[in-house]
């Protein structure tokens, strides 16, 4: 049985001991329920020109309206197995489009689909997401045909290259998915017949699920050997709450019906056939309005300022450098290069177009004769070319660049090494774009010490001018562990730390602690154990620790990867996101933050920079 509880402003009415206050917490209920018998009336009353905002079916005759409105490609979607369309206004349509293969994911969707929601979440627009599939069914799955030689025979010399690439190329596979779960864009699913497999990951990832009387789900992955491990076994959970249930479908493969799928709260709604969703849903209806009645966008990530990220971008990359480049100004990229790569480039560019002068261009070549080539193009011309043949790169492997803009010169530094200094050829006032391509894969491309121009955040959402409080002082780059930082002031409303960092392979736990120095209490402290795969987060205030909390939806500390911390002191709590994503909320414990004078950093961790 699930408990019943009263809407959040009650609470103070159920707190109160009193008769007369019972009474007043009796007529409020009573309130909420003809609140509650007037919405659903609103609900199922007719609208203009058929539109249904209830959850029902349409009438045959809506059904044939709907279906004969074109809808129009939108545009910047361009994909081999995607179709995306602008059928209603402010809401675009994400197609899985191979339907002579029953929608299955083939090379081609893996990719395609990290890009399309990249895309769809820097879109101002589009305020919802709809994902369907074409055809009789909404997927089969992956598509063995065409992934069988990378699913079944990953490549290596020996097992534990082979072990390597395989978790490298399964890091990938679940970033499609994630994606979609990171989008700041609430993402609905429609799913009629077959979602079979790598189907199911994908709508776990999504925000709402809709089915039709037809649709059928199976977690298919055991029967070739496989684990449902790019979404279903990490979502499912949470999504239904029955973890036995879940080890059920997994073990057996079987199939969940829709009257099943409704019951266990895979799905919000099935209907019988599946109705236009576009005259389908209240929440599509709302977000369609000219004024909707709030911004329906999930929790954002919002930069502090002088710290301007952009996560997961796309490649080839050419994106203008807030503010223009300036003296003190670092550049900051994380990602993971290819298997097989040859070469990949940064450039600072005076222009956005082709042609345009290249002030520093950075180009490591694995070509026989691994070196790092470092030039300029101006007027149309190389110029004199400077090489180091030394690679500090690794293929397959995860990497952290950073191109610190001094007055001289830009200095390089990979993975915490300073690597090469490269002379100024273009005054720095005219660079005004980054360019990225080649054999990479980007996890983030961050602007540290920059001025960000009103409206033109390079974040994964449009960001309104921050009001967060400036950081304190330059960063720390490389800083040692274990580290210790003061913070000048204690803690204040709306100040942000950052912490950027890798956790090593043989990483067995770490901690960050938010301290007050005279007393030794602790108002938060973050310990990410590695061999137990929990980010645990407590207090510990006059000696005695507080009760723990444990339950995340994501662990983003993995062996082997960086990672990207925004710790931000809210009013009531602190708020944390990583890599741009919000990971957890910590309600405050000890109410004088002002006294909060220190961080401290230690463990099984390597910083890579530090700002408070």
């Amino acid at each position: 049985m699930v408990a019943s509880y009263p809407p959040p402003w009650l609470f103070p009415v159920c707190r109160a001991s009193s008769a007369s206050s019972w009474v007043a917490m009796a007529a409020a209920m009573a309130a909420s329920r003809s609140l509650r018998d007037l919405l659903m009336r609103r609900l199922v009353a007719p609208t203009p020109q058929g539109l249904s905002l209830c959850l029902r079916p349409l009438s045959s005759a809506a059904q044939d309206e709907a279906s004969t409105a074109a809808p129009r490609e939108a545009p910047g979607h361009s994909y081999e197995s995607l179709r995306v369309t602008a059928a209603q206004k402010h809401i675009l349509h994400v197609q899985l489009n191979r339907p002579e293969k029953r929608n299955a994911m083939n090379k081609a969707f893996w990719r395609e689909m990290v890009e399309c929601f990249n895309k769809i979440a820097q879109d101002p627009d589009c305020r919802a997401v709809v994902i369907s599939g074409a055809g009789k069914v909404f997927t089969a799955g992956i598509d063995l045909m065409d992934m069988a030689s990378e699913i079944l025979q990953p490549q290596g010399d020996d097992v534990a290259r082979t072990s390597w690439n395989l978790r490298n190329l399964i890091t990938r596979y679940q970033e499609t998915f994630s994606v979609i779960e990171k989008c700041p864009k609430p993402v609905i699913a429609a799913i009629h017949g077959a979602c079979i497999g790598a189907g199911v990951d994908l709508i776990t990832a999504c925000d709402i699920r809709y089915c039709a009387q037809d649709a059928f789900f199976q977690v298919k992955e055991v029967d070739i050997g496989l684990a449902a491990d790019v979404g279903t076994l990490q979502r499912l959970p949470k999504i239904i709450g029955n973890q036995s249930l879940v080890n059920e479908l997994a073990f057996t493969c079987r199939t969940m019906m829709a009257d099943e799928a409704l019951a266990s709260g895979l799905v919000r709604y099935k209907s019988h056939p599946l109705p236009a969703i576009y005259h389908h849903s209240l929440l599509l209806h709302l977000f369609s309005l000219d004024e909707p009645p709030a911004q329906p966008l999930k929790m954002a990530y919002v930069p502090a300022p002088g710290y301007q990220p952009t996560y997961n971008p796309t490649l080839p990359y050419n994106k203008p450098i807030p503010g223009g480049l300036s003296v003190g100004m670092s550049v900051y990229i994380q990602g993971i290069t290819s298997e097989h790569m040859r070469r990949f480039c940064v450039n600072f560019v005076a222009g956005a177009h082709p042609g345009s002068d290249i002030a520093f261009h950075f180009n490591p070549r694995f070509d026989g004769w691994d070196k790092v080539v470092f030039n300029s193009h101006l007027g149309g011309k190389w110029g004199s070319e400077e090489k180091k043949r030394s690679m500090p790169f690794r293929k397959g492997t995860h990497f952290e660049l950073v191109f610190m803009v001094l007055a001289e010169h830009y200095k390089v530094v990979v993975n915490g090494n300073p690597f090469y200094e490269f002379g100024h050829r273009l005054p720095l006032q005219l660079v005004t774009h980054l360019q990225v391509e080649g054999d990479v894969e980007l996890q983030s491309i961050n602007f540290i010490g920059g001025t960000q121009p009103l409206g033109q955040g390079p974040g994964h959402t449009q960001q309104q001018p921050s009001s967060l409080p400036t950081m304190e002082g330059p960063p720390v780059f490389n800083p040692p562990v274990p580290f210790r930082k003061r913070l000048q002031g204690g803690l204040t409303v709306r100040r942000t730390v950052i912490i950027k960092g890798f956790v090593p392979f043989t990483s067995k736990s770490f901690v960050i602690n938010f301290m007050v120095e005279s007393s030794g209490d602790l108002a938060l402290h973050i310990n990410p154990r590695l061999t137990e795969g929990l980010v645990v987060r407590n207090s510990c205030l006059n000696g005695s620790w507080g009760s723990e909390d444990r339950k995340l939806s994501y662990n983003p500390f993995i062996p082997g990867q960086f990672f990207d911390l925004s710790i931000r002191c809210g009013m009531d709590r602190f708020k944390v996101y990583a890599n741009g994503q919000h990971l957890f909320d910590f309600s405050h414990r000890l109410l004088a933050l002002q006294n909060v004078d220190m961080l401290e950093i230690s463990g099984d961790v390597t910083l890579s920079y530090i700002q408070v």
